[in-house]
Order: C-alpha cells, then structure tokens, then sequence
C-alpha cells in the first residue's frame, strides 16, 4: 500500500550498507520510523539530516510491526542555512534531540507540525537572534505540549516556579527559576521569533536559562535532561 505524508527527519540510524531507519516527525502519523534504502554515499542520503523537511511516497505492508519504506522523497526547502551556518547546525541538532526525548505521540497533530515546521523555516532563513531561537523554541515547546508558562511576571512576582506553572513572590531553589532567568523567561513569552534579536542577554545567561528549561519540562514530561548537543551549544553561544 502506498500513501504519501510530509515528514521532518529526527534521527538516522544506519542498518547495514543498504540503507537506514529514519525517526521524524510526520503529519499524517505524528512520531513515526521509516526505513530508508540508500547508502551513506548515495546522494539520497544527503536530505536526511536532522530537521531537514520532506515530501515523501510509503509503501506499508500489512504485517504486524512491519517499518513502511520510504519508496520516494524530496526536499520540500533546500534548508541551505540551517547546512550551511555552524550556529544553525547545532541548533538543528539540539531540536531534533530535544524531540527525540519529549514527543513520543502517534497520529497526526496539526498543531504540533505546524509549530515545527513553520520554526525549521524560519531558523533556515532568519540572519539575526539566531542565537536566542533555541530559547524561544524549547519555550514554545511547552506550549504545544500542554505546559505552556503563565506570563504573569511581575516586581511583585518575579520567581517563576516549576510545579505552578508560573510566577509567584517566593522563592524555592529547587522549583524556581532565579529573579534574572525568570525576567528573561518573561521576555521569551512576550516576544515574537521574528522578533528574537531584541532579546539581549550574555551567552553565560543564555546557556544557564537553557538549561533551567529543560528541567522544566522533565518536570513535567519527565525526561532525562543529559542532551548531548547542549556541549556544543554551550560553546558556541558562550
């Protein structure tokens, strides 16, 4: 049986010389793994990278825990940027990881693939803030996924809280945000990506609120935080 979906590739793992199993995100079936006939030298192999956007053909068999194939694929965005720039390459990296780990639902969610692919798009093609996306994107995430922060920051509540949800006056160090990541928290809820370049902040704080973020949503959706791709982000963005 053939059918078509648009996908956005994850993770690759490579299964003998003949080819690979594939871990994305798709519209029609949410978090899916196809397999993959290509080689590591083939040019087919080249579109799948981590966030890489495809139009692909599956042909399924009608046999339990049978992996559908991808028959065809094409490119829907040269993703030049995100290819090409080191920054927008870890980036890439760190979001498909971060996916890998907290989206683990099947069947389609229109909501979910919009936020994800309309985010690949503009991480591919924005020139400034590039180093606050990752920011804005795991906050955003917790949207989607149903733990969206309440924006009620104020002088009087500035310590944001883990368990609620949102800001409150006191504070508990092991389920608050500190007063200067809540306030840059604040920032991220009250302002557009297309607008991340009014965000400033020294890579030090960046790399401390990233991490913050993360504990937040293994609160909630209890994953292990140890990402791989933090190191390298950390550096880049220090």
């Amino acid at each position: 049986m053939l059918s078509k979906t648009r996908i956005i590739v994850l993770h690759t793992v490579k299964h003998s010389d003949s080819g690979m199993v594939v871990q994305c995100y798709s519209d029609t079936q949410g978090r899916s793994a196809y397999y993959f006939f290509a080689s590591s030298k083939h040019s087919r192999s080249a579109m799948m990278f981590p966030l890489s956007i495809l139009d692909v053909v599956l042909f399924s068999r009608h046999q339990a825990g049978s992996m559908p194939v991808i028959k065809e694929a094409v490119q829907v965005s040269a993703s030049s940027g995100i290819k090409s720039d080191v920054r927008k390459g870890a980036i890439a990296l760190f979001v498909s990881e971060l996916l890998l780990k907290t989206v683990k639902e099947t069947g389609p969610d229109p909501s979910m693939f919009s936020f994800l692919s309309n985010s690949v798009l503009l991480l591919d093609a924005m020139d400034e803030g590039v180093e606050n996306f990752h920011l804005h994107f795991a906050v955003n995430l917790c949207k989607v996924l149903g733990y969206m922060p309440d924006d009620n920051y104020s002088e009087t509540t500035p310590h944001f809280n883990f368990a609620s949800g949102s800001f409150t006056a006191d504070y508990t160090e092991s389920l608050c945000f500190r007063p200067e990541e809540s306030e840059l928290l604040h920032q991220i809820l009250s302002t557009p990506l297309t607008l991340l370049p009014q965000i400033k902040c020294s890579g030090q704080m960046r790399n401390r609120f990233l991490s913050k973020i993360i504990e937040y949503l293994s609160f909630h959706v209890s994953i292990r935080t140890e990402l791989k791709s933090l190191s390298v982000l950390r550096e880049l963005f220090a």
